[in-house]
């Protein structure tokens, strides 16, 4: 069956793109993590891709994601994000995505301006007690953010939909911040406030809101596990 939906959908959808010694990539796949970073889009959004909905990346409450999905590479295909129970196209793009390639699939904004990003992941094992983070930056407000773990920066200047690329720090426990420097009141950190990077682990620190948000639309950080 998962056969016959690939060839006539031209996606696969089949497992943890992460698990290619026991559930090898079909051929002319790309792997798409779907992130649902979109403020206020409430109860959740579906991904999809040309407009079918895809197993496992559907009811993504905010800010939860999905593992890595199957997509057709080497061709033009369209990602979407769509409201649950409702069908409302929220944010999507058309895309041609590269062989055996990682990908975020950002859905960003607030829920009445939302937003779409794609981003390459590199995900080539950290060093040694090493753990790999990087920071994007789903708010469409006219800041620059500086972002740190600990004192170590992972970014700075990182305008509206921008996004920093991995960085490698030691394994441990760190305090994540993101904010405008000039504009110390978008200084936000993570909850609980230490965040434990873990050996061989990737991760990405993303920002989303506003600064006239309240509650889940306020600025906030959210730290995600890219294996």
């Amino acid at each position: 069956m998962k056969k016959a939906l690939f060839a006539l959908l031209s996606l696969a959808l089949v497992g943890s793109y992460g698990c290619k010694k026991t559930n090898p990539a079909p051929a002319n796949t790309a792997g798409v993590m779907f992130v649902n970073g979109c403020a206020g889009s409430l109860p959740a959004i579906d991904a999809r891709v040309d407009n079918v909905a895809i197993s496992g990346a559907l009811n993504i409450a905010f800010p939860a994601y999905s593992g890595y999905k199957y997509v057709k590479s080497g061709a033009p295909v369209t990602l979407g994000f769509f409201l649950t129970n409702v069908g409302t196209p929220v944010s999507s793009q058309s895309v041609t995505l590269e062989n055996n390639v990682s990908y975020s699939a950002f859905c960003g904004g607030l829920i009445t301006s939302p937003a779409f990003l794609l981003v390459k992941d590199n995900m080539t094992p950290p060093a040694t007690n090493k753990s790999k983070i990087r920071f994007v930056n789903l708010s469409k407000d006219n800041l620059k953010i500086t972002a740190n773990a600990q004192t170590t920066v992972i970014g700075t200047d990182i305008t509206a939909l921008g996004f920093t690329d991995f960085i490698e720090v030691s394994a441990g426990g760190y305090e994540l911040k993101a904010g405008d420097p000039s504009d110390i009141s978008t200084v936000v950190a993570t909850e609980p406030t230490t965040q434990v990077l873990a050996a061989g682990k990737i991760y990405t620190l993303i920002l989303t809101g506003s600064k006239s948000g309240s509650g889940t639309s306020a600025l906030r950080l959210k730290l995600l596990n890219n294996n």
